[in-house]
């Protein structure tokens, strides 16, 4: 009865052990992934200001897609905050002269090592959920969003006092633009057919979504058609008059998803049919393959932290070169598998390498924490028994020495 008391409370005590480290690894990890998060995504901020400047997106439009920025930039930084997080707590531990308590306590490597991995495979599940259907959900409802803002022709390209050129060849200006999608003044000059050259003037516009697609209503407006074959040219006068703006638009007749919109699934199969696909199918599969892949560098990169610190000797100077040894392999690592994504697409016998890459950082860190990446022969202590019995024939002999 008393050894079973005795286990549970053994066992009570190691599940406190877990949830403490586990705790010390995962706040700074949080605060550290939430912080770069932010900075990151406020320099994306920046770089998204034209959808509202030169598109003019509503600022409902503009906070839309900034927020759905946010899952790829999480996935991409969680693996470094996670190493950043591990290298932390582990270095406060030694700081603190816990983690040598901890050991003499008999808490192997591995068992000090445990709470930490624990931590670094929810960080790996959390990044294949993102890679998996966060990423690509995200992206398509985004660039929707960007199309559906610069679809809106009107609003997107008409600036009171400036000649913008909407697309190739045409050029739209308005003296002054009025709530209501009323613009006085306007100027539009078409030359996409090079046999006829047309050029608008009206005293108003307005702009209407039809069932036919976006238009221009001209209220007391002129036509000028200018033949450069025969140097012809027309001119007509309308009362009212409408504008098609649908060729007016810079997007193509057909909206392709890029990779960041796609599935795993949609990477790594291809449509072949498609000349889109067809001619891009290698970078595709590639990407399919690294974002299976990059779920495994949260844990690499923790059993990296792990086995630089948890082997390093007791020192009171700190550990400055294993946590500088440890980043600088993380980022090779990490670098690394980008050249190897990179150099799949073109060689898609590359593309298993990006799983082994992270999986042989796994196993050699993990068999470094063992303690049997090496075997060491150390020299024997001398037999001191002798010397231990008769120590006065220890200070004869010292006393010759001397002599």
């Amino acid at each position: 009865m008393k050894s079973v008391i005795v286990s549970k409370s053994v066992a009570t005590e190691l599940n406190r052990l877990d949830r403490y480290i586990f705790k010390q690894g995962a706040q700074p990890f949080l605060l550290i992934l939430l912080c770069t998060t932010a900075v990151i995504w406020l320099t994306q901020i920046l770089q998204r200001v034209d959808l509202m400047v030169d598109d003019g997106g509503s600022l409902t439009s503009f906070l839309k897609v900034t927020v759905l920025l946010l899952p790829s930039l999480v996935g991409v930084i969680l693996p470094f905050a996670l190493l950043a997080a591990v290298l932390y707590a582990l270095n406060q531990f030694s700081s603190d002269n816990e983690l040598p308590v901890m050991k003499a306590a008999g808490a192997s490597r591995l068992r000090l090592a445990r709470p930490m991995i624990f931590l670094s495979m929810l960080a790996g599940l959390a990044v294949l959920w993102i890679n998996l259907d966060l990423q690509p959900r995200s992206y398509r409802v985004m660039k929707d969003t960007i199309e559906l803002v610069r679809s809106d022709i009107a609003r997107s390209f008409i600036r009171a006092g400036v000649f913008a050129e909407v697309t190739d060849g045409i050029t739209v200006y308005a003296e002054e633009v009025r709530p209501g999608d009323q613009y006085i003044g306007l100027f539009i000059h078409d030359e996409t057919d090079p046999n006829e050259i047309k050029t608008y003037t009206a005293e108003r516009g307005v702009f209407q979504m039809t069932t036919s697609g976006p238009k221009l209503l001209l209220v007391r407006s002129t036509a000028q058609y200018y033949i450069p074959a025969t140097g012809q040219i027309d001119m007509v006068r309308f009362s009212e008059t409408a504008v098609d703006l649908a060729s007016f638009r810079t997007e193509g007749e057909e909206r392709h998803l890029d990779g960041t919109e796609r599935y795993v699934g949609e990477l790594l199969n291809p449509d072949m049919s498609s000349e889109y696909d067809a001619t891009r199918a290698g970078r595709f599969i590639a990407e399919g393959h690294s974002r299976l892949a990059t779920p495994l560098y949260a844990p690499a990169f923790a059993f990296i932290a792990l086995s630089f610190l948890l082997t390093a000797p007791v020192s009171r100077r700190g550990h400055g070169r294993q946590l500088i040894y440890a980043i600088a392999i993380a980022v090779a690592l990490r670098t690394g598998g980008y050249i190897l994504q990179s150099a799949g697409d073109t060689r898609p016998v590359i593309n298993m390498l990006q799983y082994l890459l992270p999986l042989s950082a796994i196993l050699a860190s993990l068999v470094h924490l063992s303690g049997k990446f090496w075997m060491i022969k150390r020299r024997p202590a001398p037999d001191l028994s002798a010397v231990l019995e008769h120590p006065e024939e220890l200070s004869g002999d010292l006393k010759e020495a001397t002599a």
